[in-house]
C-alpha cells in the first residue's frame, strides 16, 4: 500500500490539484479548438437538427462554451462558473447524443467527467491560494 508522508500529501494537494484541474479543462479546450478548426460546429448542428435553423447557432455555442470554459478551468479563473456550465453541457450532451445501450462507455466517461467538474466546482482551483481539503471541511 502506498503511504505518503504529510509533506508528500501537501505536495499532491497543492501541485496535484492544479495539474488535475488543468487536465480536465484541457479536455474541453482542445476539443473546442478542434471543432473550431475542423468545422465541428456543423457536426453538432447535425446532431440537433430538430432545432431547425437554430441548430448551427447551438453548434457554435458549443464551440465557444468548450473553448471559453475549458480555458478558464485551465488557467484557474472562474472555475466554479466554468465547471457548472460544463456540467450542464456534458449532462445534456450525454442525454442527447449517448442514449444508446451500445454507447455505455461514453455515458460512463461523461459521468466521470461530471464528477470531476463537481469536485472542481466544490473545492475551487486548488494550489497554494486555497487551504487544504481537511481545513475547508471544518469551516462553516
Amino acid at each position: 500500500m502506498l503511504m505518503l508522508s504529510e509533506g508528500q500529501r501537501d505536495l499532491v494537494r497543492d501541485k496535484g490539484t492544479i495539474f488535475g484541474r488543468a487536465l480536465i479543462g484541457l479536455l474541453f479546450l482542445v476539443s473546442g479548438l478542434g471543432m473550431l478548426f475542423s468545422g465541428g460546429a456543423s457536426y453538432v448542428a447535425m446532431n440537433v437538427a430538430w432545432l431547425g435553423p437554430l441548430a448551427i447557432l447551438v453548434g457554435w455555442g458549443v464551440v465557444i462554451l468548450k473553448v471559453v470554459a475549458g480555458g478558464a478551468i485551465v488557467i484557474g479563473k472562474r472555475v466554479g462558473a466554468a465547471s457548472f456550465s460544463l456540467i450542464v453541457f456534458t449532462a445534456l450532451a450525454t442525454l442527447i447524443a449517448h442514449v444508446s445501450p451500445f454507447d455505455m462507455t461514453s455515458v460512463l466517461k461523461n459521468l466521470a467527467i461530471i464528477g470531476g467538474l463537481l469536485y472542481l466546482m466544490s473545492y475551487g482551483p486548488g494550489g497554494t491560494n486555497t487551504s487544504s481539503l481537511s481545513t475547508n471541511s471544518t469551516e462553516n
